[in-house]
C-alpha cells in the first residue's frame, strides 16, 4: 500500500518538477447516518459515520494528468488511490486503486446515490481493486476496460479483467438515454467467494441473504445489463446482474435486479455524464429530490440455501446547500432462506457533506 501512495505522490511531484502547473485540492466526504432496523426480535438502533473519507485531488492546468488519494477513517482504509492520463479528448488510462467498471449501480457514486445504501445489485459487484484501466467516450457511447488484482490493504486478492460499455441513444434538450452492459471475471487466490445483503444498512447485522463463505473457488463471472432515461425532473433506471461462481464442485449462479425512479419537485434533474447518473444540481435554492426503488436477489442455487429477497424503498433527498444533502430513507425487505421468512423495515436520515 506505502509503495503505490508513493509512487502516485511521486509521480505528481515529477509533472511538476516537468515545468507542468499542478493545481492541488482538498477532497471530503462526510456521511452521519442514524438508522432504525426492525426485525422482530432483532430490532437494533444505530449511529456513527457511514463515511469519513479525506484525500486531494491534484491536477495539471491542461487537465492531461491527475492523482487522486483518499482514505476512510470510518473503515480505517484507503479509497481512491489512482494517477490517470489523459492524452486526448474522449481516451483515459488509469492506474492504482479505483472502482472496477462493472455495473451502473457502483459506478454512481455514493456521492449522487438517491438511496442510502446500494440496491440488492451492489452485493454482485466487484468494487475498488488495484488495476489499470483504458476508458474512452464520444456522444456515441463509452468503453471501460480493465484488469485488477487485490485491494490496497490486501484484501480481495484475486486476478482478473472486467468492462463496461454504454450506447448512448438519446442526448438533447430533450432528455437523455442510454443502454450498458457489463463482464468481468476474476479468480480468487484463496479459492474462496462469498456474496450477501444486509437490511439496508451497513450498520445493520441482519442479512438478508447470505451464500456463507464459499470454497473450492477457481473462478467469479460476472454479467450485468443496464438501461437509463431522463427526462427534465424525471430519472428511471433498470439493472440485472448475475454471477456464476464456478468451483471444483457444483457451481453456484446468484442473480439480481434494480428498478428506481426519481423525481425532483424543484425540478432539478439528474444527468447522464459518460455513462454514469450524477445527482440533481440545485443553484439558486433548496432543491429536493423523491426517489422510488424495487430490487430483488436471488442466491439459492441448489445446496446453496443463500436466500431469496425482494425489497421496495422510499426516499426523500434535500440539498440545502451545493454541498450538503440530507437524506431520509424507509426501506422494507420480504426475504426467505432455509425454509425461514423475515420482513426487516429500516428507517434512516443522512446527512452528507462533499467537497
Amino acid at each position: 500500500m506505502r509503495k503505490l501512495l508513493l509512487l502516485l505522490l511521486t509521480c505528481a511531484c515529477s509533472t511538476a518538477h516537468a515545468g507542468v502547473p499542478l493545481t492541488v485540492k482538498p477532497t471530503a466526504n462526510l456521511q452521519y447516518d442514524w438508522v432504525r432496523v426492525d426485525a422482530g426480535p432483532q430490532a437494533q438502533a444505530e449511529d456513527g459515520f457511514r463515511r469519513a473519507r479525506l484525500g486531494l485531488r491534484a491536477q495539471s492546468e491542461d487537465r492531461r494528468w491527475q492523482v487522486v488519494i483518499e482514505h476512510d477513517f470510518s473503515d480505517r482504509t484507503p479509497d481512491d488511490a489512482w494517477l490517470e492520463w489523459t492524452p486526448t479528448d474522449g481516451r483515459a488510462v488509469r492506474m492504482g486503486q479505483f472502482k472496477q467498471p462493472f455495473s451502473l449501480e457502483d459506478a454512481i457514486a455514493d456521492k449522487q446515490s438517491a438511496f442510502m445504501e446500494a440496491s440488492p445489485v451492489g452485493a454482485l459487484v466487484i468494487g475498488r481493486r488495484i488495476g489499470l484501466e483504458y476508458a474512452s467516450w464520444s456522444q456515441g457511447g463509452t468503453l471501460r476496460v480493465a484488469v485488477f488484482g487485490k485491494r490496497l490493504d490486501g484484501s480481495n486478492a484475486s486476478t482478473g479483467a472486467s468492462l463496461r460499455g454504454t450506447w448512448q441513444l438519446i442526448d438533447g434538450d430533450a432528455g437523455s438515454a442510454h443502454i450498458g452492459f457489463s463482464m468481468a471475471s476474476e479468480f480468487p487466490r484463496d479459492a474462496r467467494a462469498s456474496f450477501g445483503l444486509n437490511a439496508g444498512s451497513v450498520f445493520s447485522s441482519v442479512k438478508t441473504a447470505t451464500t456463507g463463505s464459499l470454497t473450492d473457488v477457481e473462478r467469479i463471472d460476472r454479467m450485468a445489463v443496464e438501461g437509463v432515461w431522463i427526462r427534465g425532473a424525471w430519472s428511471m433506471q433498470v439493472e440485472l446482474a448475475q454471477v456464476a461462481v464456478r468451483r471444483v464442485g457444483a457451481d453456484v449462479d446468484g442473480r439480481a435486479g434494480n428498478l428506481q425512479l426519481t423525481w425532483s419537485p424543484t425540478g432539478d434533474g439528474r444527468r447522464d455524464q459518460r455513462g454514469i447518473v450524477t445527482g440533481p444540481a440545485a443553484s439558486g435554492h433548496a432543491g429536493w429530490e423523491l426517489g422510488l426503488r424495487w430490487g430483488s436477489l436471488d442466491l439459492d442455487d441448489g445446496a446453496v440455501q443463500g436466500g431469496r429477497v425482494q425489497s421496495w424503498g422510499l426516499s426523500a433527498t434535500c440539498y440545502p446547500r451545493s454541498h450538503v444533502r440530507v437524506i431520509a430513507q424507509l426501506s422494507h425487505y420480504h426475504a426467505r432462506r432455509a425454509g425461514i421468512d423475515s420482513a426487516p423495515v429500516t428507517a434512516g436520515i443522512r446527512v452528507q457533506w462533499t467537497y
